[in-house]
């Protein structure tokens, strides 16, 4: 099991190889935070109100399972503030 930095590293290497096809779109991803399984992202631009969000939340969660090598959930950044209330 990788410690927290190293964890985040490849959360965020992962990110950074998904991110060019997102941009290309008109979109953008940025990692908020990590909370145990959970993995919460800021989708902005063209990702901001499409239909397609959820499935692109779906893709990214698939290649960091399969980075991690383990269960993971990735989650809107707006969730993140609705827990904290």
């Amino acid at each position: 099991m990788l410690d927290d930095p190293d964890r985040i590293a490849l959360i965020e290497k992962t990110l950074e190889e998904i991110r060019p096809r997102i941009v290309r779109d008109g979109g953008d991803l940025k990692l908020v935070a990590v909370r145990g399984k959970d993995i919460y992202v800021k989708m902005s631009g063209a990702c901001v109100g499409c239909q397609l969000a959820s499935m692109t939340l779906g893709g990214i969660q698939q290649r960091l399972m399969a980075a991690l090598r383990t269960i993971v959930r990735v989650l809107p950044a707006e969730l993140l503030k609705e827990e904290a209330e």
